[in-house]
């Protein structure tokens, strides 16, 4: 612990600066490192991640509801799920769309794949399934409902995948995008016994993610802008509605035990972030536009969430996603 006289001399003689000697800003050469959520060996390694969130991330009544009441399909349509992983929106919306209905899923990520054919057959449902990266992919056919979940958000520009999304669509078929919108998401958590306002708390997160959109185009906020998106890109009769699940788990819940630990593994809670692991991470987010401070806070909000869990293991929570379903029609060809 030199005395603070000696930092300026201590700095200068590393060639770094005060704030850099002492952990406040990244190294020279540390610089920003893109993320990698929008390659398929991030999703080949995603798969139980997949199995544990999607299942509880919707109310199966408005899934109906969507279909019959919002976008009235009373028809057969044919479906296209881009960046389907293995298959969850076909799973979902199938029992609810009129017999004779189809699904096709596309994504890059072949592990997926092939565990969304496995599912598939293991259920006695037709469905189609492809490997191949959405923006090369050449559709030989055209489809009534062409719609994606969870995938704008972690792409590194999003609106060139709702206008290949569009090119795949029938002249007067559906676009529909799903995505959470992630300042809702920060605050739709509330652990029982816990301070709520703590747990709203995300200082820091926001210069990650204005920093994340200016380096690499990669948009958190994505879930707000896609109307507007898809507005711009030519669609018709454009609007929003928001998914209307809540997660409300508590001990007398179905299936507590595995949901709530499906829960704490997803945001790996495990344990928290602690040791050479932490600091690795702080490390990345001072990259990433953060002070050490808020890195710092950032992860010490995760090992508090961790540590309440591990001695209350009778705790509930209350979560809200705050999913928008952003959703258009093709009027003619993209423009």
């Amino acid at each position: 612990m030199p005395d603070i006289t000696l930092l300026p001399l201590l700095a200068d003689y590393f060639h770094v600066s005060t704030d850099q000697l002492l952990g406040l800003k990244p190294l020279d050469g540390e610089t920003y490192i893109p993320e990698q959520t929008a390659t398929k060996d991030f999703w080949n390694q995603k798969l139980e991640y997949l199995l544990r969130t999607r299942k509880n991330g919707w109310n199966d009544d408005y899934a109906r509801f969507l279909i019959s009441q919002v976008w009235k399909i009373d028809q057969p349509v044919s479906v296209l799920d881009c960046g389907c992983g293995y298959g969850f929106l076909g799973l979902l919306l199938l029992p609810y769309l009129p017999d004779g209905s189809t699904y096709t899923g596309i994504d890059f990520a072949d592990d997926l794949i092939k565990k969304g054919k496995t599912l598939f057959e293991s259920q006695n449902i037709k469905a189609e399934f492809l490997c191949d990266n959405v923006f090369e992919y050449s559709a030989e056919n055209r489809y009534d409902l062409v719609i994606c979940q969870a995938v704008l958000r972690h792409l590194d520009d999003p609106a060139a995948f709702i206008r290949k999304m569009i090119t795949f669509a029938k002249p007067g078929g559906y676009v529909v995008c799903i995505d959470s919108n992630r300042e809702f998401e920060c605050c739709g958590l509330y652990i029982d016994g816990m301070d709520y306002q703590e747990l709203c708390r995300h200082e820091g997160l926001e210069k990650k993610w204005r920093t994340e959109l200016a380096m690499q185009g990669r948009d958190y906020a994505v879930a707000i802008r896609t109307a507007h998106m898809m507005r711009k890109l030519g669609l018709i009769d454009v609007d929003v509605r928001m998914n209307d699940k809540a997660e409300f788990v508590t001990t007398q819940s179905p299936d507590y035990e595995k949901t709530k630990r499906d829960f704490i593994q997803y945001y790996d809670w495990t344990s928290g972030i602690r040791g050479a692991e932490r600091e690795k991470l702080i490390l990345h987010l001072l990259t990433h536009g953060l002070s050490r401070r808020e890195a710092e806070d950032y992860c010490n909000r995760n090992i508090a969430i961790a540590d309440f869990f591990a001695d209350h293991p009778s705790a509930g929570y209350t979560f809200v996603k705050g999913k928008m379903i952003s959703y258009g029609k093709k009027a003619g060809e993209i423009r």
